[in-house]
């Protein structure tokens, strides 16, 4: 039971992809915010800067 615990935390933890990474140290984002800026980037076909700009005005 608690090696179930243990793995559920662990998945919540995930390293972040290659883009969100990017992401993350181009525009000094936490791992949320830059899913957040990929998630805009990609439903609006936004380039970096106006989702980021975009997410930070949400």
């Amino acid at each position: 039971m608690a090696d179930d615990f243990e793995n559920n935390e662990n998945q919540d933890d995930e390293a972040p992809t290659e883009e969100v990474a990017e992401l993350m140290e181009s525009h000094d984002l936490d791992k949320e915010e830059a899913e957040h800026v990929q998630e805009i980037m990609e439903e609006y076909g936004l380039d970096e800067d106006d989702a980021v700009e975009l997410s930070e005005e949400l």
